[in-house]
Parts: structure tokens; C-alpha cells; sequence
């Protein structure tokens, strides 16, 4: 196998690989419901960007609470949404949009990490 059949075959298989991603999340039920509720929304697809904002949700320094408290977010503030399950996506929405449909969002996975896209402050929440 010469040079260009390896990169020939290493891009089917990375295309094969986002392919099956999008298929493994479109059959998670919670995260389309969650998805359609936010309406407005952005799943980021940069690794570095996305190891960056996991890296904040991740923090000792984050905020912490329980699923039972009130979490005040800006209406127009942007916050990057991580749940704890690796597999599922890092998410934009703006706190508005969070807060109107909180139990969706909540849902998705056991904890939610919500870091904001201005500052880097994270909120943790914990079911």
C-alpha cells in the first residue's frame, strides 16, 4: 500500500468515525429532547476548543450546586454546555434558552457542567 492509498484510507475511516458519532447521538433520545428544546443552539466540533472548555468544567474552581437549586444564568450570556458522559457533545446556547427548558438540559446526563463563554466561570450542577 503506497502513501496515498494510507491517507486515502485514513480519511474514509475518520469520515466512518464522524459518521457513526452522529448516528450513536441522534438515537440518544435525551439529547435530541434536550437539543429540541434548546432551539437555538451550537455543538462545537474544534477538539482544542472543546479540551479547553472540558478542562474549565473540570476545575476545582467551579461553582458548585445541587439539581434542587435556583442557578441564576444572564439571559444573553453565552455558556458552553458539558455533561460528564465523554461521549456526548460540548453545546452553545445562550442562558435564556438553558433556563427555559433547565429540565432537558439537566437530563441529559448525571452532571452538567455550564461554563460561560465571556468569563470561563463554571456553574456544576449535581444530581
Amino acid at each position: 500500500m503506497d502513501a496515498e492509498q494510507k491517507k486515502k484510507l485514513e480519511r474514509l475511516k475518520a469520515q466512518a468515525h464522524i459518521k457513526e458519532q452522529k448516528q450513536r447521538l441522534q438515537k440518544n433520545v435525551l439529547l435530541q429532547e434536550c437539543l429540541d428544546a434548546l432551539t437555538f443552539y451550537l455543538i462545537l466540533e474544534d477538539e482544542d476548543e472543546i479540551k479547553h472548555i472540558e478542562s474549565l468544567a473540570a476545575s476545582s474552581h467551579a461553582e458548585m450546586h445541587s439539581h434542587d437549586d435556583k442557578v441564576i444564568l444572564e439571559d444573553n450570556e453565552q455558556y458552553y454546555i458539558v455533561w460528564d458522559e465523554a461521549t456526548l457533545p460540548v453545546v452553545m446556547s445562550a442562558g435564556k434558552n438553558i433556563v427555559e427548558c433547565w429540565d432537558d438540559v439537566m437530563a441529559v446526563s448525571f452532571d452538567t457542567y455550564l461554563v460561560s463563554v465571556s468569563t470561563g466561570k463554571t456553574i456544576g450542577i449535581r444530581h
